[in-house]
């Protein structure tokens, strides 16, 4: 990539975000205590190292069904957290304020 076309592309990201496309977070677990904190969700699902957030699996799902056919294998969705789960937690264990974590400000 050239330099010119870098700028071209950081140009374009810059005006997707400034648009407001996909800020709404997308992923279905609205209940979540991080559902549209992406940056905290992004942290948890890194220190877990378990699977990649909800909002992101779209980009991976039709690549891992393809090799899991070469290999001869099923795919199946992993299952959602009940609502119900949610709803306990806040009940029993409810977070204090809803903040953006130590040390980071809406401003960047």
């Amino acid at each position: 990539m050239s330099k010119k076309e870098f700028v071209k592309q950081v140009k374009g990201i810059r005006a997707m975000l400034d648009g407001g496309e996909d800020a709404k977070c997308p992923c279905p677990k609205a209940k979540c205590e991080w559902h549209g904190r992406c940056y905290e969700c992004v942290r948890i699902h890194r220190h877990f190292g378990e699977h990649v957030p909800n909002c992101l699996q779209f980009m991976l799902q039709d690549r891992v069904r393809a090799l899991a056919g070469v290999a001869e294998l099923k795919v199946e969705p992993k299952p959602k957290t009940p609502d119900r789960y949610w709803d306990h937690v806040n009940k029993v264990a409810p977070r204090k304020g809803r903040g953006l974590g130590k040390g980071r400000t809406t401003s960047g």
